[in-house]
């Protein structure tokens, strides 16, 4: 659904000695062959470097929402890279004397997104995937927190000189993710925020309703705080169709929270997953089978906790009118169930 979507914010410009002064002293003695300005993610800037003597490519990734976000993907990836695949940071500057934005250099795995694969997939190459991810998402979901919130960093963090790469996963919180927090967040971004405006008074007034009768189904799928990624959709899914469609890399980090598991399935069945309930049971098999749990009617429940990321998109200012017409029609379609 994302891929026409508008960046959030104008890429960052680097030059070559821009790319040089922050990847080569990592690298002493190597020198900067080729780099180049790479897609994907609408906020971040990514590049691809290549060194003279380093074998393979870099990734050299700025931070655009500040130095949170950085060490969040950091710390993920220190907890679960032993059993989920991720991208393994070099390094990471929380800021840099070119433009001042926090930076990663992380390695560069050469492998198309799923987005990107749809395009040429068949149903059966699909259908052969899905379990795999599905494996993913519970080997995901098996990380559990003490509580339901948003991650920040550990009050020590300032102590830990320059091996940040140590930051404990805290959450912040708790939030609410059950029938009252949500009737809670569709008030306060929906009536009070600029989502009613934005969905229309009809869709604001049916999914206020939904959710008084609904609302109640997520209460099924609260049995234990996750790690979710919080945009698990298909640009973040790196594959390697010469390996059999292996899952190469879950990608970008940043909006990850401890929160039910219905918030990446609600991500990830999205347009055009939605209607391919084959693409949907061949994922549930694979999770269940690695592990995780999915209550009766999981796919409604999981239909239902999108609306919290909804309804976050569409009380943003800056949010494109692109978006706020998915959003409208995954809410209609919601609806409509």
């Amino acid at each position: 659904m994302k891929e026409n979507w508008p960046r959030q914010a104008p890429a960052v410009e680097l030059d070559a000695r821009g790319v040089w002064q922050l990847v080569l002293p990592l690298f002493p003695g190597d020198k900067l062959r080729r780099f180049a300005q790479v897609g994907g993610g609408l906020t971040n800037t990514n590049y691809k470097v290549q060194l003279a003597e380093h074998k393979t490519p870099l990734l050299l990734r700025l931070y655009q929402r500040g130095v949170e976000p950085a060490r969040k993907e950091r710390a993920i990836g220190d907890l679960i890279a032993d059993r989920v695949p991720v991208l393994r940071f070099f390094h990471l500057g929380e800021t840099n004397p070119v433009t001042g934005h926090p930076y990663a250099v992380l390695e560069w795995i050469e492998a198309p997104d799923l987005q990107q694969g749809l395009a040429v997939m068949s149903q059966g190459r699909l259908l052969a995937l899905a379990p795999r991810i599905g494996r993913t998402l519970a080997a995901i979901h098996a990380f559990g927190f003490e509580k339901f919130g948003f991650f920040t960093q550990d009050e020590n963090h300032a102590h830990l000189g320059a091996d940040r790469s140590k930051i404990a996963l805290k959450v912040r919180g708790p939030i609410d993710f059950d029938r009252a927090g949500l009737l809670a967040y569709l008030d306060q971004s929906l009536r009070q925020g600029l989502g009613g405006v934005r969905l229309g008074s009809e869709l604001t007034q049916g999914l206020l309703a939904y959710a008084e009768t609904y609302g109640g189904r997520l209460e099924d799928w609260l049995q234990r705080p996750s790690l979710v990624h919080g945009d698990f959709n298909a640009a973040n899914i790196l594959i390697r169709p010469d390996s059999g469609d292996a899952i190469a890399a879950i990608i970008d980090w940043e909006y990850a929270l401890s929160a039910s598991p219905a918030i990446d399935f609600g991500n990830l069945l999205r347009p055009p997953f939605d209607v391919n309930a084959p693409f949907a049971e061949a994922l549930a098999q694979g999770y269940v089978a690695a592990g995780g749990f999915l209550p009766r009617g999981w796919r409604r429940i999981a239909q239902l906790a999108d609306v919290f990321s909804f309804t976050d998109i569409l009380s943003r200012p800056e949010t494109a009118d692109v978006v706020v017409a998915d959003a409208r029609r995954v809410i209609a379609a919601l609806l409509k169930n």
